[in-house]
């Protein structure tokens, strides 16, 4: 199959982690290289600090990137001096620091749509999303997406006007039933779990479907991108983003 696979606008093509296959996920490296390729979508994790602070991170404990501990037991103060580059290529991206929302908004602000996934388990962190999100006045530029429902209806209930994104493994009645309820933005499936009928239903109850889990080797990638496309979905997670063009 020949690269870039083509698709039409407004398919949103949304970087996984930044452009994570060619940079450490969720550091600027990442985001700065998505920015790069054209993307205009950026999906990014997020945790809370044991002081308060939205830190971009996707696991849980810091194992996978070389370092003791778990993000929500540490401070900010602590965070922000680990090295976050080296786990992926310690000759190119040693040193790359772990970064904040704020810090993204700063840097990128409307330039891009922020696909924000609520990864930590603190009480407190859909209240302090949604607080970072005002402060730098980009509601419209945020799409909040999580596999727990309950905390959906958290942030629904803090910032009403906030665009949801509930990620599924797939489109059935109950999540269909669900979404309405919510009046969630996206709903999310998996990937390789996506049928042409399921989009269509969903696209009864929500503005947008989008695509997740396009991971494999370069072919199951390439069939899995060309699987949300042929099932009719408005745009998929992709960690090489730069393989999708408008």
């Amino acid at each position: 199959m020949q690269l870039p696979i083509i698709v039409k606008r407004p398919f949103r093509i949304i970087a996984h982690r930044g452009a994570s296959a060619y940079a450490p996920e969720n550091t600027w490296a990442a985001f700065k290289l998505a920015v790069d390729m054209g993307v205009k979508d950026i999906e990014l994790d997020v945790q809370l600090s044991i002081d308060g602070e939205v830190v971009i991170c996707h696991d849980l404990s810091l194992e996978r990137y070389g370092h003791p501990g778990y993000v929500e037991a540490m401070s900010w103060a602590e965070l922000s001096q680990l090295d976050m580059g080296s786990w992926f290529s310690p000759y190119l991206f040693h040193g790359e620091k772990i970064l904040r929302l704020q810090d993204l908004f700063k840097e990128c602000g409307s330039e891009i749509t922020y696909h924000v996934e609520l990864k930590g388990k603190s009480d407190k962190l859909p209240g302090q999303v949604c607080r970072v999100i005002e402060d730098f006045n980009l509601g419209d530029h945020v799409i909040i997406t999580s596999f727990s429902y309950e905390t959906l209806e958290r942030v629904s209930a803090i910032a009403p006007c906030l665009r949801l994104g509930w990620l599924v493994r797939k489109i059935d009645d109950d999540v269909l039933s669900k979404a309405r309820a919510l009046e969630v933005f996206q709903i999310c499936p998996r990937a390789d779990l996506l049928t042409k009928k399921a989009v269509r239903l969903a696209r009864s109850v929500v503005p947008e479907v989008r695509a997740w889990g396009v991971n494999g080797s370069r072919e199951e990638v390439l069939a899995l991108i060309q699987t949300t496309i042929d099932a009719g979905c408005d745009g998929t997670t992709v960690n090489w983003p730069d393989w999708i063009s408008h």
